[in-house]
């Protein structure tokens, strides 16, 4: 597989536009000053639950790529051990050790 083809299974974090969610009938009463405040303590609750939301899907992608590296140092692990690679020399020196004793059996003849 092409390295330019692979996908992330993770999506691109982007960051939305923060608007105030307060009804502008609240806002009528309130000074310049006061409505600036509780519109920018609007926009800064909606920044803090967006920021949350993106620490946990990180958090999960985190979990999910220390998953994923563990099985693999496990397979790297017991591919490379002491044993995996007597039987690879084994199985690469059985060819060898196959043809010997068909020419043993074939040169005893009947």
């Amino acid at each position: 597989m092409d390295e330019d083809q692979i996908k992330s299974r993770y999506e691109p974090l982007s960051v939305p536009d923060f608007k105030s969610s307060i009804p502008s009938h609240l806002l009528g009463k309130l000074t310049d000053q006061e409505r600036y405040l509780v519109e920018t303590l609007s926009k800064m609750e909606q920044q803090n639950s967006w920021l949350i939301l993106a620490c946990l899907k990180a958090n999960n992608a985190i979990i999910n790529l220390d998953t994923r590296q563990s099985k693999v140092e496990l397979w790297k692990e017991r591919l490379t051990s002491k044993w995996a690679l007597v039987i690879g020399g084994l199985l690469m020196l059985s060819p060898v050790v196959l043809k010997a004793i068909v020419e043993h059996f074939l040169k005893k003849g009947p």
